[in-house]
């Protein structure tokens, strides 16, 4: 009896380390995996250790397409967070400290057929170059092993290290100017050195690449060098798809949307040769001077942080259609679209926005086709329409908005309209105002949502999306009047602008009472969309008393905007982060704007972007029905 329990002891034990080998051999040998997992090694590496992770064979996680070295402030990351958010192939971001070992390590990898990867390899700027160490030896093997590499800079060292140094630290501090030096010496040192031993040796192959050479302000040689750069890295991508992300993302990377990582400007940055404002309203660089109360570096180092936080919105094919409310069952049961247009079914969808960067598309604007595209399709690539005030109008609700003033010939006036509002804006348009309006007719059903209105708050949030090549974008409501808006944006001294709400004492959370009044005057409080926008309004509301936003709001005494009129320079990192935010919640929750106009901004920690349109620049008047006078 006792020899078969231990044979029986035996026989378990055995198959327990079988299991556990087997489990060992998967983990050591698996391959790819959909998400991305970290590596933090902070102690000493050895050699052995040191070669294990950089060897040149990587059996089991494919070849390597490239080997790139670079140094943190060179440009790279903003190409390999675009590359990573469309999942255009597997990275792997090795970081080296001063003594050539490992410091820290990332593997980013998706569920390709294409097992291959690029390296990356991040030296540090006050890297030991006399060290012989065993990392150090090492490193120069892999070099030597290797005979194609892509070594990338910038031109400007000093730029390189301004940037570094922005992004170690936090806006409030001022810089070191003695240490950046410094460290300009070394970063020269490092240059020399990577030319003296391998750039110039014939048996190794290099491929140079300065950052300032790839931002362009013209689209289309915009597109031909993110194509020339991504096919350094041999993506298996077909080539229609990769066309269309390229077309999607490359007004990213023109000069004036990167200004944040030109190197120009951290050389006057370093230099303080902030360039003086101009007497007249010109778009040349005009970042410089909409840094409001702050500095211009907590400004810049904002929007450095906005950016490593994501941009990049979701592609109309990366999305689901008609997806249903994880929160609330029986929401989208009769709005499928309402909830499919902002692609956002649960609070968690909603949360990611406000974490660090997790390299996967933001869920904003037009998340899933609709008949809005039209207008992008019309003024994507326009390049002379360099601000754009652009209204919405539906069932005849208003006219058109009222402008006065000179307007440059940069400047183009856009009015998205139904059919009905289309034809009775032909015939009485010079009697509203006198800008020349580009009527764009979006055909019979424009109000897509449950309410008609939401239409036209959910397009406040979207001039980032169908005019991306504009600098400036202005909304107008049809009860808008705004006074010589050159002049308005020759003097902003922030990114964000809107009018001062008539009732001062107005907040968020005295907001929501009076939406509801006047909604009911409006609709009756019998109706079934009453009765299923104070729903949503409650909703929105409890949910910002339990995050705690009312209180925030009311202690940065942030008092409410009329928002029929908004303007924002495009193409600022924090600026596309905020409207994308602003977006989910007229989407998500109750599609009132007014209601959730601070929200996404004060979770940013960025209502310092946000300033006040002269009370001498505007008016605004009671609606007007058009239609009946046709």
């Amino acid at each position: 009896m006792h020899k078969l329990i231990s044979c029986r002891r035996v026989c378990i034990c055995a198959a327990f380390c079988l299991v556990y080998i087997i489990l060992i051999a998967y983990v050591n040998f698996r391959p790819f995996s959909i998400d991305f997992f970290e590596e933090d090694i902070t102690s000493f590496i050895h050699s052995e250790s040191i070669a294990d992770r950089l060897g040149t064979t990587h059996s089991h996680q494919g070849s390597i397409n490239a080997i790139i070295w670079t140094y943190d402030g060179t440009g790279l990351m903003k190409y390999i967070q675009w590359i990573l958010t469309r999942k255009l192939g597997n990275i792997r971001i090795t970081q080296f400290d001063d003594h050539f070992c490992i410091r820290k390590q990332d593997v980013f990898t998706f569920n390709s057929t294409n097992q291959s990867l690029i390296q990356i390899y991040i030296l540090s700027l006050t890297t030991d170059l006399t060290n012989q160490s065993r990392c150090k030896r090492t490193v120069d093997r892999i070099i030597r092993d290797n005979t194609t590499h892509i070594y990338f800079k910038r031109k400007s060292v000093a730029a390189t290290v301004v940037f570094h140094e922005l992004d170690s630290r936090k806006p409030s501090s001022t810089l070191n100017i003695s240490l950046i030096e410094t460290k300009i010496r070394k970063t020269v040192d490092i240059n020399e050195y990577f030319s003296k031993h391998f750039i110039n040796k014939t048996s190794i192959r290099w491929k140079i690449i300065d950052s300032e050479e790839l931002i362009h302000a013209d689209l289309v040689q915009c597109e031909a060098s993110l194509l020339n750069f991504v096919s350094l890295f041999k993506f298996n991508i077909a080539d229609s798809l990769l066309a269309n992300i390229i077309e999607y993302d490359s007004h990213r990377f023109i000069e004036d949307a990167v200004w944040w990582d030109r190197s120009d400007v951290a050389e006057r940055v370093l230099n303080m040769s902030i360039p003086p404002r101009p007497s007249n309203l010109t778009y040349a660089d005009d970042f410089y001077y909409l840094h409001g109360s702050r500095s211009f570096i907590e400004y810049l180092i904002d929007n450095r942080q906005c950016f490593m936080r994501g941009t990049f919105a979701q592609l109309q094919s990366e999305t689901l259609p008609n997806r249903t409310s994880t929160d609330n069952i029986n929401r989208c049961s009769l709005n499928e679209f309402d909830c499919a247009f902002s692609d956002i079914y649960s609070f968690e969808d909603r949360e990611k926005l406000y974490v660090q960067a997790n390299y996967e598309p933001i869920k904003c604007a037009f998340t899933i086709p609709s008949i809005f595209d039209i207008v992008r399709k019309r003024y994507a690539r326009n390049h002379t329409c360099e601000t754009i005030v652009f209204t919405s109008i539906i069932k005849c609700y208003d006219p058109l908005p009222r402008v006065e003033g000179k307007s440059p010939s940069s400047f183009c006036y856009v009015a998205i309209v139904d059919t009905q509002t289309y034809n009775a804006l032909k015939h009485y348009t010079s009697y509203y105002t006198t800008a020349h309006w580009d009527l764009i007719d979006v055909g019979k059903k424009a109000a897509l949502f449950a309410s008609p209105a939401k239409t036209v708050e959910t397009l406040k949030t979207l001039g980032q999306r169908m005019f991306p090549l504009a600098k400036w974008i202005v909304w107008m409501d049809g009860k808008a009047h705004l006074i010589n808006i050159a002049d308005i944006l020759r003097k902003s001294g922030v990114s964000i602008l809107s009018a001062r709400h008539s009732e001062r004492d107005r907040t968020s959370a005295i907001e929501v009472r009076y939406t509801i009044e006047r909604i009911r005057d409006r609709e009756g409080s019998v109706s079934l969309r009453f009765n299923q926008t104070v729903s949503d309004i409650k909703r929105q509301e409890a949910e910002y008393q339990r995050d705690g936003f009312y209180s925030r709001s009311d202690a940065m005494n942030l008092r409410m905007y009329d928002i029929a009129m908004f303007m924002h320079r495009n193409n600022h990192p924090c600026n596309f982060r905020y409207l994308c935010g602003w977006h989910n919640e007229i989407n998500y929750f109750a599609y009132r704007g007014q209601l959730s106009v601070y929200y996404a901004a004060v979770r940013m920690n960025i209502t310092d972007h946000f300033g006040i349109i002269p009370r001498s620049h505007y008016h605004t008047y009671a609606h007007i029905g058009i239609c009946r006078a046709v």
